[in-house]
């Protein structure tokens, strides 16, 4: 035995009060445990709404920062964290859209592309992506927003809930609708 011992290991924050409370507390354990679950989802968020790797890395870096510095402001209502990050997340993507569209003469509601969905997911051939990439570019942006956060990053009816001020019952029949509107554009 060479004497050291090595620090003992943490336990993750399982519940979700534990983990707020500890944020507002400034547990750095509680910031690496929240980056490290919550990171690559808002990436590929951000990187779906923006279709641009750069935007989406910064985009990823400043909802952190935000919700750094807007900690104290939190409070925990049962509504689990990630919920607020993503309202982070939703509100600096928008931002950064905005910001673009004064720069690019682009439209920010033009249809995701293949390529770009096919950068970030290699598992699913690119015809069905460029399939599913324009019927959902037609679809109303609401519907599109619940796709995107349900089935695409995995987020629960509650979460989609928090982070769109809807209830329930209004995300669960927005999902309803969009996979149906989604299913008849895909249909010959």
């Amino acid at each position: 035995m060479t004497g050291e011992q090595s620090a003992p290991q943490r336990q993750p924050f399982e519940r979700e009060e534990d983990l707020a409370a500890a944020l507002r507390a400034h547990d750095s354990a509680a910031w690496q445990q929240l980056f490290r679950e919550q990171y690559q989802r808002v990436y590929n968020y951000a990187y779906l709404r923006t279709s641009n790797t750069a935007d989406a890395d910064d985009i990823a870096s400043s909802v952190f920062a935000e919700a750094a510095r807007g900690i104290e402001r939190f409070r925990y209502q049962g509504a689990p964290v990630a919920a607020w990050i993503f309202r982070i997340a939703h509100h600096e993507t928008v931002d950064a859209l905005k910001r673009r569209r004064r720069t690019e003469t682009t439209s920010i509601h033009e249809p995701m592309t293949a390529d770009t969905l096919q950068a970030r997911d290699e598992i699913a051939p690119a015809d069905e992506w460029r399939d599913v990439a324009d019927a959902m570019g037609k679809l109303k942006q609401e519907h599109r927003d619940v796709l995107m956060l349900r089935l695409v990053e995995g987020h629960s009816v509650q979460e989609v809930a928090a982070l769109l001020g809807k209830t329930e019952g209004a995300v669960k029949v927005m999902q309803m609708r969009a996979l149906q509107s989604l299913r008849g554009k895909l249909q010959p």
